[in-house]
């Protein structure tokens, strides 16, 4: 007698399909929610620096504007015053009375106002943006190029022309003007060392402003030690040496190269991985406006708080580490331009991701309210797909 198939067994292993396919359904989704947010960070931060780093026109106006109109070489000036003013102090050269007549000690006496005057009547701005555009141009032809650095070559005959001329002794009288007027006692050292020398040897005139019949050739001094100054810049710099050409400093500038190419070749499609990821997630996982907040409104939602979250971060990280590199030593007024300038230049990129961090994270949370208010009206029931 034949035995009979259990039927009652075969029905109980039906509904174990199901749910084996729900499970893999979820962690399928959960997979490619995940990859849609690191895709997404990857996307807005490349997208922005693509956009704005591979835009040569941009890039000039950028630095233009920043090195043409605002303070900031004023500023940088004013630091090597207050540096070199400080110095004195430390080594006790500012209570000897005697100094010899060198630019690197007049300049002690400059201030914000006195190198405003100076930067306009020897740094043009056509030499600022002289030494703009060839530095954009070799950036973007060093990266086509086999050369391990970019390649600066700067024209400084303008400059020179200007130290050495009518402009160059102009600024000297600026700068002389910041000396204080000669006490008696300094008269009185300078005679008395102008004594014990014998004719021809020149004697050093203290630093300060003496009165005549001193003060024409004082000013003919500084003026020497500007032609010397002249004398030691080149005609043509080459912006390499102050790279160093150490195998680090190559290795450094590779990484570099590297990574602005792949930006470069990159940027445009960026965005293509997170929104191929998205409709992905939506074909899977999306049958209800319950799905939707689930499935789209989280990973919407988390990326847009780590975008607008990672742009705070990394713009305060590098700052940070911009005023470490220039030092502690630097005047408060010029890290705070520092700060200013980074600030500007940097919202090139930073502004339109924090615009579009928000972006996403409001319509993830549209799509979270909506859940909510959907889970209010219906029975919450799992309706992703089998």
């Amino acid at each position: 007698m034949s035995e009979q198939p259990d039927k009652n067994a075969s029905v109980k292993e039906v509904p174990a399909w199901p749910e084996k396919a729900k499970r893999k359904s979820k962690t399928l989704l959960i997979i490619l929610s995940v990859l849609f947010v690191l895709a997404t960070l990857l996307a807005v931060g490349g997208y922005d620096v693509w956009r704005v780093v591979f835009n040569p026109p941009l890039v000039r106006q950028m630095l233009e504007d920043e090195f043409v109109e605002s303070p900031l070489i004023t500023r940088v000036l004013e630091d090597i015053s207050i540096r070199r003013a400080q110095e004195r102090i430390t080594k006790g050269e500012s209570l000897s009375g005697v100094n010899e007549p060198d630019i690197v000690l007049l300049i002690s006496f400059v201030d914000y106002e006195q190198w405003d005057v100076i930067k306009d009547l020897v740094v043009t701005d056509d030499f600022v943006l002289h030494l703009i555009s060839v530095s954009v141009d070799g950036l973007y032809t060093w990266l086509d190029s086999p050369d391990p650095a970019p390649t600066f070559v700067w024209e400084m005959a303008p400059l020179k022309d200007r130290l050495v001329g009518q402009e160059g002794a102009q600024a000297i009288l600026v700068a002389y003007g910041t000396l204080p007027e000669c006490t008696d006692q300094e008269i009185a050292d300078f005679r008395s060392r102008l004594a014990a020398m014998p004719p021809g040897v020149e004697v050093l005139y203290n630093l300060c402003q003496f009165p005549e019949p001193w003060q024409t050739d004082q000013i003919d001094d500084y003026v020497h030690a500007l032609v010397d100054v002249n004398q030691n810049v080149p005609a043509a710099y080459d912006f390499n040496r102050m790279l160093g050409g150490t195998a680090a400093a190559s290795a450094a500038t590779g990484l570099v190269k590297a990574g602005l190419r792949g930006v470069r070749i990159l940027g445009p499609f960026l965005w293509i991985a997170p929104l191929v990821l998205l409709a992905l997630i939506a074909a899977i996982g999306v049958r209800s406006l319950r799905d939707a907040g689930r499935w789209l409104g989280i990973p919407l939602t988390v990326s847009g708080g780590l975008v607008v979250c990672g742009m705070f971060l990394t713009r305060a990280l590098l700052l940070n580490l911009l005023i470490r590199r220039i030092g502690a030593e630097t005047s408060t007024l010029l890290r705070a331009e520092v700060t200013r300038s980074f600030t500007r230049l940097s919202g090139y990129v930073c502004d339109p991701m924090l615009i579009q961090g928000l972006i996403l994270l409001g319509a993830g949370a549209l799509l979270i309210a909506a859940w909510a208010v959907w889970g209010r009206k219906h029975k919450p029931e799992d309706n992703t797909p089998t």
